[in-house]
Order: C-alpha cells, then sequence, then structure tokens
C-alpha cells in the first residue's frame, strides 16, 4: 500500500499506513482514518515548528544498542519473566527437602494446684493396720515418688533424618528439569521483549526518515503554491493549478500531524519496553551486528522456546516415574531427647530414644493411580507442545529469512525509483519553467517524488526489522548485544 498524491477529489490514504503496513508487526499502532476531501480554501502559514520528537534535553537520547541492554537489564517484562523462573527454581530446593532432617523442639510449664504424690509407706500402713500385718523393717518402705508437682517443666528435642523416600529418589531431577525449562522460558520471553524494543525502535526512525519526506514534499508544495499564485497575477494560469497546489500543501500538513501523533505513541511505547523514557538517536548513529546463524546449524532447533519445551517433557516423564514407584517404602531414622522436671520413678531428669521406622502405602484411596494417569496425559501434552514448538520455530526462521530477502530485494528497487522519480521531477521542473510542461504533470512529478522518497524510508527501515526478526528465530538477539561490547 502506498500513498498517491493527486488532484483534489481523488482517494487517499495517510502515510502512517504506509509505515504500519510494513514497520508495525507488533499490531499495536492503530491506522489512521483516511484524510478528508479538502475544499478550496486560502494556503495556511507554514509550520516550520511541527516536529515529532520533543524537546531537546528532555528526554534520554539511546543508540538501538542502548536501548536493548537497557531493556535486558530493566525492562518490567524482563523482570516478570525472571521473577517466574525464580519461583521454579524454588522448587528444586523443596524436592531436596525429602533428604534434609527435621528437628523440633518444644517446652512446657504447667501449674497445678495439687501435686500428685505416689506414698507407698501409707499404702503399707494402711494394708498393715487392716490386716495387722507390718513390715519387718520399716526402712525398706521407699520415700514418696513425686508424679507430677505443682510447678512442672517439661521439654522435649527431636531430629528425624529420612534414609529412604521414593520423593528424594524420583521427584529431585523433575524438579531441576522444571526449573530450567522455567529458566529457557525467561529468556525466551527476554528474546521477545528485545525484539519488540528493536521494531518500535527502528519503526520510530521510520516515521523520521517519512516525516523528512514530508516535510520536503510540504516545502515543494510551498514553492509550487507560490509560483501558481505568480502565473495567476500575470494570467498565464487559471485557479485550478492554485487549488492544486494549495491542496497539495494542506495534505502535506496533515499527514506531518499523523505521523508526528505516530511517533509519539511510539515513543511512549518504547519508554514501557526499555523501562525508562528514551528516544532514538540520529539515522546515522551505528545499529548493532546482529549475529545470525547458518542454517546448517538448524538454529531453530536452539531457540530458548524450544529448548524449554524440551525440558517440559523431561520433568513429566520424571514425574510419570515417580508416579509408578512411589509405592516404595519410607525409612526414617529418629532420635528423641526428654527433660521432665519431675524424676519420677526413673530417678533422672533426662532420658533419650532412639528408633528406627519404617512405612509402607498399601492402598492410598487410589490417588497414586488417579496421579499417575494425570501425569501421563500431562507427558503427552508436553510432547505435543515440544513438537508444535519445533515446527514454528522452524517455520518462524523461513518466514523470517525470506522476508530479509524480500525486504532486500525491495530496498534496492525502491532505491532506484527514488534516484528516478528525483531526476524526473528535476526534468519536469525544468521543463515547466520553459512553459513545456503543465501544472498538472508538475504535480504528478512531486507525488511520485514523494511516494518513491517515502517507499525507499519504509523499505530500509523493513529491513533492518527484517534483520532483528532473522536473529530473533535463531534466539540470537540477546547473544548479540552482549557481544557487542566484546567486539
Amino acid at each position: 500500500m502506498f500513498i498517491r498524491i493527486a488532484a483534489a477529489g481523488s482517494a487517499r490514504r495517510p502515510l502512517s499506513l504506509v509505515l504500519l503496513a510494513a514497520l508495525s508487526p507488533l499490531g499495536a499502532l492503530a491506522q489512521a482514518p483516511a484524510a478528508p476531501a479538502l475544499t478550496p480554501q486560502p494556503a495556511p502559514a507554514a509550520q516550520p515548528g511541527l516536529t515529532a520528537a520533543p524537546a531537546p534535553g528532555t528526554l534520554r537520547t539511546v543508540t538501538l544498542q542502548e536501548a536493548l541492554t537497557l531493556a535486558a537489564k530493566q525492562s518490567p517484562d524482563v523482570a516478570s519473566a525472571r521473577a517466574q523462573s525464580a519461583v521454579a527454581a524454588a522448587g528444586v530446593r523443596r524436592a531436596w527437602t525429602a533428604w534434609q532432617p527435621e528437628l523440633t523442639v518444644s517446652a512446657q510449664y504447667v501449674r497445678s494446684s495439687a501435686e500428685a504424690l505416689l506414698d507407698l509407706g501409707q499404702f503399707v500402713g494402711l494394708v498393715g493396720g487392716v490386716f495387722n500385718l507390718l513390715p519387718q523393717n520399716p526402712q525398706l518402705v521407699p520415700e514418696p515418688v513425686v508424679i507430677t508437682a505443682k510447678d512442672s517443666r517439661y521439654a522435649t528435642a527431636q531430629i528425624s533424618q529420612p534414609l529412604f523416600t521414593p520423593a528424594g529418589v524420583f521427584l529431585i531431577g523433575p524438579a531441576k528439569a522444571g526449573a530450567e525449562a522455567a529458566e529457557l522460558g525467561a529468556l525466551e520471553a527476554r528474546e521477545q521483549v528485545l525484539l519488540a524494543v528493536a521494531r518500535t525502535y527502528l519503526g520510530l526512525q521510520g516515521i523520521t526518515q517519512l516525516m523528512d519526506a514530508a516535510r520536503e514534499a510540504e516545502a515543494v508544495a510551498l514553492q509550487r503554491e507560490g509560483e501558481a499564485k505568480a502565473q495567476l497575477d500575470v494570467g498565464m494560469t487559471v485557479e485550478a493549478s492554485l487549488l492544486r497546489a494549495q491542496t497539495e500543501t494542506a495534505q502535506a500538513r496533515v499527514q506531518l500531524a499523523q505521523l508526528s501523533g505516530q511517533y509519539a505513541q511510539l515513543l511512549a511505547m518504547l519508554g514501557a519496553l526499555v523501562g525508562e523514557p528514551v528516544q532514538p538517536a540520529p539515522l546515522d548513529a551505528p545499529g548493532p551486528r546482529w549475529d545470525i546463524p547458518s542454517e546448517d546449524t538448524s538454529p531453530w532447533e536452539n531457540t530458548y522456546a524450544v529448548r524449554s519445551a524440551a525440558k517440559a517433557v523431561q520433568a513429566s516423564e520424571g514425574k510419570v516415574t515417580y508416579d509408578r514407584f512411589s509405592w516404595l517404602p519410607s525409612l526414617v531414622a529418629q532420635a528423641r531427647g526428654v527433660y521432665n522436671s519431675n524424676s519420677g520413678f526413673t530417678g533422672t531428669n533426662t532420658s533419650y530414644e532412639l528408633s528406627v521406622a519404617a512405612s509402607m502405602p498399601l492402598y492410598d484411596r487410589g490417588q497414586r493411580y488417579a496421579a499417575l494417569h494425570e501425569d501421563r496425559a500431562r507427558l503427552e501434552q508436553a510432547k505435543a507442545q515440544y513438537e508444535s514448538s519445533r515446527a514454528k520455530a522452524h517455520a518462524n526462521w523461513v518466514a523470517a529469512k525470506a522476508n530479509l530477502e524480500a525486504a532486500q530485494a525491495a530496498l534496492t528497487q525502491a532505491e532506484a525509483q527514488a534516484q528516478l522519480a528525483a531526476r524526473v521531477q528535476q526534468q519536469v521542473a525544468a521543463a515547466f519553467r520553459a512553459g513545456m510542461s503543465t501544472s498538472l504533470e508538475m504535480s504528478d512529478a512531486d507525488s511520485r517524488r514523494f511516494l518513491s522518497a517515502s517507499a525507499a524510508a519504509q523499505a530500509r527501515a523493513t529491513l533492518e526489522i527484517r534483520r532483528a526478526e532473522l536473529a530473533a528465530a535463531g534466539g540470537r538477539i540477546a547473544a548479540s548485544i552482549e557481544q557487542q561490547p566484546q567486539q
């Protein structure tokens, strides 16, 4: 879709649609409505102050390399993906707890209104008084034993060490695989954020080039308007020529206003992706050198999305294995120390116990079998997602490579047309000044010049976007910005 600037009343599409059709793969920009037909009116004053960029010094100016580096460090989307990866990494520590000991300490203080005693002397005296029986040696009767004093203190320390548990044997591997899958997923999210930054940044530069072309069209239209006024004053032309020149001037200003709005919208999006308000550097600033792998190495197989899906399959397989062997017994060694302020019959306040316990689930109401069927279904789902990720990654690579080749061819053709249109415009302008061409031919030459300049601008920006997309298809955007400082 290209723009045609023709006579008043013809159908027109705004310049923003030209850019959005090729420079906005994000799909976040709405297309502007078609420019309404203009009625004859006096030429408005020029607006040299209409610019898309903010006032100098209001925003930090960064290159694409710097914008990508900032986004990789501080983008909110990247931070969110890293946090999700950290949550999955905590699952590995939780799996290791199956082998770690459990230590508990408890203490208790009890205040009783009456103490509990075991007095054998009273018992012997009672029995002797009734049956006239007395012990031969009263000294053999033990002293009263305090079972529970009025103030009693108790303390217990217990440590349990698992010696064997199915969870510790079979669930650590799946937890590690799941954590690796989450980490790779976070890296894939970072790749997509960086691709969005590159698209938005290059889209802003493309709009800047389109605005330059629109400003040039406005300047040419003002020149034609002045020439038409001069010729109308001496009776060498009709009012239709002046109306045509005024219409072209108004259209150029409408395009500048629309492009300025699109620039502000993309600038806000760039700041949201990067994590702070920034603006693009001039067009001649050096850009990153994309690390594009060779197709012979099957780079789509090494993308973070495919590798994450492969780790997810590995984690699901480990869970199925655990479900199959979760019937194995668990073996636990336990040590327990006790303190009791009431020495009782033992004659000591402290004691300890050592034990080894084994437990084997015979039937758990069918929960193990239900978990086995569920995890098998999830395994099949993970395998299907892995194959889907591989197919999509390969398709993305093929599409990105084809789009890059098409963009290179389109840029070559657009630049050749722009050069030809510039020469034609000069020739028609010379012929018009010599009285050998009409104002309609001049308007057509100006329109073609503006059209070709806009097409060349969008082709240059599109080519850079296609290169970034090919690097993203191979999972190499982050690697490109990391290797750049080293080089």
